[in-house]
Order: structure tokens, then C-alpha cells, then sequence
């Protein structure tokens, strides 16, 4: 499975972009790669605890994979576990 890599910087502009993104691949397992994410804010947690909760209910499975220091410490200062964004499709 191909990862899809979050932008470097993950702002209001780029969750706009990323959300289209994310929407062209509903439907099937996906990973995202958080790897060059230098920058991000709120509304881009928002958008992967939205696309979680999709995943979730269409029974698929939504992991991040590599998250660099600067999503880790993003997710730190707001209170969200990694844990929170991962999906798990249905056994």
C-alpha cells in the first residue's frame, strides 16, 4: 500500500487541499506518512480525527506512519495520543 505524505506544513490552507486528497482515497486501506510535516495546526488534527471516524465507518483501516518530531509535539500541546488517528478495519 502506497503511503500518502502529509504536507510539510499542515495548515488551514493545506488541510483544505489534503482533505480532497483524502476523499480520492476513501474507500480502501490508507497510510499517512507524517514524515516532512514541519508545521501543523489545529484544523489539520481535526481533519485526520474526521478522517479517523470516516474510516472507521466505511470498515478500513487509517494508520500514520514516520511522524516527525514537529507532528508528534503538535499532537503533544493539544492533548491528541497518536493512537486517537489510527483506524483499524474491522477483523
Amino acid at each position: 500500500m502506497h503511503a500518502l505524505p502529509l504536507p510539510e506544513t499542515f495548515d488551514r490552507k493545506a488541510v483544505a487541499q489534503f482533505a480532497q486528497t483524502l476523499m480520492d482515497h476513501r474507500g480502501g486501506d490508507a497510510v499517512l506518512d507524517a514524515s516532512a510535516v514541519t508545521r501543523m495546526g489545529v484544523p489539520a488534527v481535526e481533519l485526520l480525527v474526521a478522517a479517523r471516524k470516516q474510516w472507521l465507518v466505511d470498515g478500513h483501516s487509517l494508520r500514520i506512519s514516520d511522524a516527525s518530531a514537529a507532528f508528534l509535539s503538535t499532537l503533544d500541546d493539544i492533548g491528541v495520543s497518536l493512537d486517537l488517528l489510527h483506524a483499524e478495519a474491522p477483523a
